[in-house]
């Protein structure tokens, strides 16, 4: 099945450059040189490949870029070529096309996009051309048609630099355009709703909140210290996103009211006022847990992290502890925070309330796993009535070949599909890189999430209880071949836990039966 160019497009963005370029030249568009929507996506194809370590192809974007401009005129297209050039090594060609842009920008009729490409463009013209103060102002106007649009600022701050630095000029005045830190938040229950401890803490949270610069948080909302932060944050300005190991009612009988109806109020409070809602165990079965509270620790690490690395700004944690350094799960995540992150800050807040004896207790379930759900689709096969047996063998050898080493309890299969169930994430990134590299007519989904893992007696295999299974195949089913898709939960997961054997990047933004947004596994450039 050929592969349509907004797909091949999409993994071009989401660093899989290679891959894109395989099904590009499959799908027979490399020869559509009257075709400029096939250009566009082929010059975005060869800067991804030169950004990925082929600086050669740099011209070879430019040229494509600049016939697709010739045949549709259009300022994205138009100024891509320019700053190709440049980063080609063609100032000459590169300033060329910055005055055509900005002529183009300033005929009859402007052309079509967003007031914010618009400006963000004449920047990026300006730049070419030297003149600094010039694109700060237009970057400006850019910031003011859409002060919240930090992806499409992101995209645009990575070119600007990346001009800057080939033409050796200082690039300071990018900063002030910079998206604010994102924050992941945890700390310890021991507060009396409207006493002492928590008013000392809520003016210490309007300090440290004047100096540093946060826009995005994720954290918790138990009783204690974690209402009183997420309470600050959105007093001042910050999209809070909340993180909860099990659902809104259940957390709140097991981490909120028992600590008192004040508590509970403002729980539900702040659940009308969250940017997002995430559920670390979600399900009729769920139960709050170790295993949903660990969960939901790396989630919320993972998104705060995840952020900061899409939009280019810091990452910070802040940690509320006692006198003592507790409690306990505030210290595993910050256990978590490596150094490498970025900032840990911290904040001490004594108890004056003896909550612990007043929650009931997390109560572990020996079949319930976190476990990573891959599904393996071979399309040819699975829409085939009756392939030939010969056809057959060989698409599913390196995908047979792939599973050798996985235990056959953990693998089912039907026509042209296949259901991973593996414990280890490690692992199960391991079996995905040896997938991408030898069985490119598959197409590969992937979930991270908790179910019970049941040994059915007839089979021997284990059967993954839980939403894994199918979101990880609704993935798979939107996979380009030779493309592997992760959930949200995956890729903010992969993130919390440090360096991977993959790279992990936005795909698309997704939707709600998605679990959010999308992400593609790639090998990591060499």
């Amino acid at each position: 099945m050929t592969s349509t160019l907004p797909a091949i497009a999409a993994l071009a963005r989401a660093g899989a450059a290679e891959r894109g370029w395989e099904l590009f030249v499959a799908g027979g568009y490399l020869g559509r040189d009257a075709d400029a929507a096939a250009l566009a996506v082929k010059g975005r194809l060869l800067k991804g490949r030169a950004r990925g370590g082929e600086p050669a192809l740099l011209a070879e974007a430019a040229a494509a870029y600049a016939a697709a401009h010739a045949l549709e005129p259009a300022p994205y297209l138009a100024i891509n070529a320019a700053t190709l050039h440049l980063l080609a090594g063609d100032a000459t060609r590169a300033q060329d096309g910055a005055r055509a842009v900005l002529a183009l920008l300033d005929s009859p009729g402007p052309p079509a996009d967003t007031p914010y490409f618009l400006a963000a463009t004449r920047a990026e013209a300006l730049l070419l051309l030297g003149d600094a103060h010039g694109a700060e102002a237009a970057m400006r106007e850019a910031a003011g048609h859409a002060p919240d649009a930090w992806r499409d600022r992101a995209a645009t701050l990575r070119q600007l630099h990346e001009i800057a630095a080939a033409q050796g000029s200082e690039p300071g005045w990018l900063d002030r355009f910079a998206p604010p830190a994102s924050l992941h938040f945890a700390g310890h229950m021991g507060l009396a709703a409207q006493g002492k401890a928590q008013t000392a803490l809520a003016a210490d949270l309007a300090g440290l909140l004047a100096r540093e610069r946060i826009g995005f948080a994720w954290g918790a909302l138990a009783a204690g210290a974690d209402i009183v932060i997420a309470e600050a944050l959105l007093e001042a300005g910050c999209a809070v996103h909340a993180v909860l190991p099990c659902a809104p009612e259940l957390f709140a009988a097991q981490s909120v009211t028992p600590a008192g109806d004040g508590w509970r109020a403002r729980y539900h409070a702040l659940l009308g006022q969250v940017a997002s809602l995430r559920v670390a165990a979600c399900g009729p079965a769920s139960v709050h847990d170790p295993l949903s509270t660990s969960h939901a620790g790396e989630l919320a690490i993972g998104g705060a992290l995840l952020n900061a690395a899409t939009l280019g700004g810091e990452a910070l944690q802040l940690i509320v502890t006692d006198e003592c350094g507790g409690g306990a799960n505030t210290a595993r995540q910050a256990a978590l925070w490596r150094t490498a992150n970025g900032r840990q800050l911290h904040l001490q807040a004594p108890r004056d309330a003896e909550v612990a004896a007043l929650f009931p207790p997390e109560r572990p379930d020996p079949q319930r796993k976190l476990a990573l759900h891959l599904a393996i689709r071979l399309d040819s096969l699975a829409r085939a009535e009756s392939p030939a047996s010969q056809s057959i063998a060989e698409l599913e050898a390196p995908i047979a070949a792939a599973l050798a080493g996985i235990p056959a309890a953990s693998v089912r299969a039907a026509p042209g599909e296949w259901q991973v169930v593996i414990e280890d994430l490690n692992e199960g990134l391991t079996l995905t890189g040896r997938l991408l590299a030898n069985a490119p007519a598959a197409s590969l989904g992937l979930d991270l999430s908790i179910a019970a893992l049941v040994r059915d007696r007839a089979s021997g295999s284990l059967v993954p209880y839980g939403p894994g299974p199918g979101l990880a195949r609704r993935l798979a089913l939107m996979a380009p071949q030779g493309a592997a898709l992760a959930s949200d939960a995956l890729a903010v997961t992969m993130r919390a836990r440090g360096p991977a054997i993959l790279d992990c990047r936005l795909y698309h933004l997704g939707e709600a039966e998605l679990g959010g947004a999308v992400h593609a596994l790639t090998h990591k450039a060499q």
